[in-house]
């Protein structure tokens, strides 16, 4: 449900704040001695180690696993009861309906379960909710729509684990419901006739963090194996959407995870989707050189753009298109849809910044919850996502309205806000998502009440020291090593939630050039000398515009940093991501 953040908004909108900066520490001799065989360098063996692999069994999988090496899907909880219910519901030629939610994991999910239903003849109806009229998860005048069209079953994607009285009102309307979710698994869960969640108790399949996305591709692997094979589609021809919501949703890139997204990012390489070759296209982007941030921070935001500002359906029929010129159209409207979108952030961000400032809300208590009349509700989740970054405490940001707020959490590693709202759930009309994000709404009412029980939660739970915040950075680099920690660090790519790019740090290079940069200033780009070598390096810093007229030329600064790879005017070139940067306390 959530999404990553973007550097694309051309506001400031960050304070510079003193974060801890922590160098990971050596590995033990004896696990490079131990991973020596493998040929790898000892920076590379480094970022092994504190990715928690550590063995020469998971070091192997890590790099050799491939898509044969997925887990047989059977041995997910009731995978066996969805096939034969939709063997059955094929075999009768019934209607079926898929049911998604409005984010990009979401949408990408349907997507891949229509295509594959339709594409052996199944009649399917495809139902992404609207995110103000409806809300997140099934509701019920959906499901009546649905049944007087003659559904006879329900497959949900990216919802419905937490939806026990939608789908008993389901089984009243006489439609069967196979739920497949990624979600936190509530007690007592939906009767449906299969729950393919591999986070509910007695679920076998060894990998746990799979997005909506996966469990349906699961499901649509499991169904090939069975003898519901399309003529001209395998499940390998859906990895492009597989790898664009996993993604999208933050799930973690390990594991099969890493698995499907390095498949699935060959196959957007060289995709013929007409609906990803336009997104491509419209988002800037050159095919055949996306990685994974890629996906995070241009396609998959330009589809998030759908649900957060209109409908979701616009880019459920993009992916779904095949006519390219229709599909230049639907992205150029997403395009314009985002746009709408970083406009509404801006202006709720800084009216929800300016409310914290105002009234002190990160000094009185150790949790913020914000609410505003006429926040959209597209965007309070990336607001509440860039508060919790910048104050380093967990956050919730509502639409107040009468009767209900609707909004989202976001919170830091030391909190977890599932388990918080947990605890809160006689407030609540419906909440869910993970450890650190998560949606609700609840009666506006009760607003005071929510907040003053979530924070004594919070006073409870968290100390001091876990509202400071900390940049644990992988290894301290020398600038002329920094072409060769790249090339070694690679390796470890696709990157993202769960096994990110390497922070690496530099100190002392001294302070040629500062100046702010973008459309309104709110980019930083650094120009810096490294007096051993008397080679410059350039360095963005995004959202830090405001450092440009602070800085004196001629110091020294250490610098941490992410390194990309971006090809400009046909030449590939390394471009330094600042995260943190400060004076060198060494003259």
């Amino acid at each position: 449900m959530s999404e990553p953040q973007e550097n694309g908004i051309d506001k400031i909108t960050k304070q510079k704040t003193e974060r801890i900066w922590v160098v990971q520490p050596p590995p033990p001799p004896e696990f490079f001695e131990q991973v020596a065989a493998l040929g790898l360098s000892r920076l590379t063996a480094h970022l092994l180690y504190h990715r928690d692999l550590q063995t020469i069994e998971a070091i192997d999988y890590f790099f050799k696993a491939s898509y044969v090496s997925l887990a047989d899907p059977m041995l997910i909880k009731d995978m066996a009861q969805a096939v034969v219910r939709i063997k059955a519901a094929l075999q009768a030629g019934e209607r079926m309906a898929v049911y998604g939610d409005f984010d990009a994991d979401g949408v990408t999910g349907c997507t891949l379960l229509v295509q594959f239903l339709r594409s052996v003849g199944a009649e399917v109806i495809p139902h992404i909710p609207h995110r103000v009229e409806e809300g997140y998860g099934l509701n019920n005048v959906a499901l009546q729509r649905l049944a007087e069209a003659d559904v006879k079953l329900v497959i949900t994607v990216d919802c419905g684990v937490s939806n026990v009285a939608e789908i008993a009102f389901a089984r009243e309307l006489g439609m069967d419901v196979i739920v497949t979710d990624h979600h936190l698994p509530p007690d007592p869960l939906p009767e449906a006739a299969a729950i393919l969640n591999v986070r509910q108790p007695g679920d076998h399949y060894p990998y746990k963090g799979c997005a909506g996305v996966g469990m349906a591709f699961h499901l649509v692997r499991t169904l090939s194996q069975n003898g519901v094979k399309p003529k001209n589609l395998t499940p390998r021809h859906l990895l492009d959407l597989v790898a664009l919501g996993t993604v999208a949703d933050l799930a973690p890139l390990t594991g099969e995870n890493r698995v499907l997204v390095a498949s699935g990012l060959k196959a957007l390489n060289r995709s013929k989707r007409p609906g990803l070759v336009a997104l491509i296209e419209a988002a800037g982007q050159v095919q055949g050189e996306l990685d994974a941030f890629s996906l995070g921070f241009h396609l998959a935001p330009r589809i998030n753009a759908a649900g957060r500002i209109d409908d979701a359906k616009l880019a459920y029929n993009l992916l779904l298109t095949e006519d390219l010129d229709y599909a230049r159209k639907l992205a150029g409207e997403l395009n314009q849809k985002n746009k709408e979108r970083q406009v509404r952030l801006g202006a709720v961000l800084e009216e929800a910044r300016s409310k914290v400032i105002a009234e002190k809300l990160d000094e009185r208590g150790k949790i913020m919850v914000l609410s505003g009349e006429g926040w959209p509700a597209g965007v309070v989740g990336l607001v509440a996502g860039r508060l919790c970054e910048e104050f380093n405490r967990p956050v919730v940001v509502l639409e107040q309205g009468e009767p209900w707020s609707k909004g989202s959490a976001r919170s830091i590693e030391a909190f977890n806000i599932m388990a918080a709202l947990n605890q809160c759930a006689d407030l609540l009309e419906r909440y869910g998502g993970h450890r650190a994000a998560a949606g609700l709404s609840l009666a506006t009412s009760n607003l005071p009440e929510f907040e003053r029980r979530l924070q004594h939660l919070a006073e409870t739970q968290l100390q001091q020291a876990d509202l400071i915040p900390r940049l644990t950075i992988d290894a301290e680099i020398e600038a002329a090593e920094i072409p060769t920690a790249f090339a070694q660090s690679n390796l470890l790519a696709p990157f993202g939630s769960g096994n990110p790019a390497p922070l690496f740090l530099t100190r002392g290079l001294v302070l040629r050039a500062a100046r702010s940069v973008g459309t309104t200033g709110a980019h930083l780009r650094l120009r810096l000398l490294d007096p051993q070598q008397g080679r410059l390096v350039e360095a963005i810093a995004f959202r830090e515009g405001l450092q440009a007229t602070t800085l004196i030329l001629g110091q020294r600064l250490d610098l941490v940093y992410t390194l990309e790879q971006k090809t400009w005017q046909g030449r590939k070139q390394l471009e330094i991501h600042l995260h943190d940067f400060r004076a060198s306390k060494d003259p």
